[in-house]
């Protein structure tokens, strides 16, 4: 049975490194579809170049909150260009106050640029929300959403928005990263959700899953840090259908009809 990552980053160079090793593990686990998530038109082109080598990959661009005070001036025509080269997707994009020097008003003014070319394509989005809800849901509820509806990556924001975000059409996807002991809001968003919003992805290498859900390893990165391997995505999955009390096969499908109605449909 084929497993869909929601959410990965493929192109981060830790992982390239070890992509054979990466490749073979993700035939393992059964990999149907991965969405491939750049950050900035430093990593676009890597996204696009391993889309074209892996029938498996969803290529998805978009400027990340924490690259928006670096971006270059021309960043939006680069966008534009990769759009015209074959991403599929809008992502990673959206809102943070969470990190260091941010500002607030550009990634509003990116996060909406970018939502808008979503809405005018009805193309799906990965949207990124860390300590910045309220903004978030202010954008969400004021500007143009795609036909198909948004996603939102890792959601941890409260159980109370989930039913307006349901019917603004969002999916919601989860990581085993956020499955740490002691994260017992994160089991209660998992199993709030509806089943036919539910999304499973990984942020790999990002996200790193506690110990007991780490069936695959990478080596460590150059400054000793350790990486989720993408393979761990089939952890991710046994450990959220034991929070929803389904079996692994039932999440599967049901996840797989998800996966296909939001970003292949």
């Amino acid at each position: 049975m084929n497993l869909n990552d929601a959410h990965a980053h493929y192109a981060d160079p830790e992982l390239l490194r070890s992509w054979d090793q990466v490749s073979g593990a993700l035939k393992q686990i059964g990999l149907g579809y991965a969405v491939v998530n750049g950050t900035s038109p430093e990593d676009w082109p890597a996204v696009l170049k391993l889309a074209q080598n892996d029938t498996r990959i969803i290529p998805a661009i978009g400027l990340h909150p924490w690259n928006v005070n670096d971006a270059p001036a021309n960043w939006q025509d680069t966008f534009l260009a990769a759009l015209s080269r074959g991403a599929q997707v809008i992502g990673e994009i959206g809102l943070d106050t969470w990190i260091e020097g941010y500002d607030i008003q550009q990634q509003q003014e990116a996060f909406q640029w970018q939502l808008r070319q979503a809405s005018e394509r009805n193309l799906p989005v990965s949207i990124h929300c860390l300590k910045a809800i309220g903004p978030l849901m202010e954008c969400l509820r004021c500007i143009e959403l795609p036909q198909r509806g948004i996603h939102l990556h890792a959601y941890n924001a409260p159980l109370e928005l989930i039913a307006e975000l349901v019917e603004l059409g969002a999916y919601f996807s989860f990581n085993a990263g956020q499955l740490k002991p002691g994260q017992s809001k994160t089991s209660a968003r998992i199993r709030a959700i509806p089943i036919e919003r539910l999304l499973v992805e990984t942020d790999a290498p990002n996200m790193l899953p506690p110990v007991e859900l780490r069936a695959f390893e990478l080596p460590q990165s150059d400054n000793g840090d350790a990486l989720t391997h993408p393979a761990t995505l089939k952890c991710g999955y046994t450990a959220i259908a034991k929070l929803r009390g389904v079996s692994f096969e039932q999440l599967a499908k049901q996840v797989a009809v998800n996966f296909q109605t939001y970003f292949l449909n």
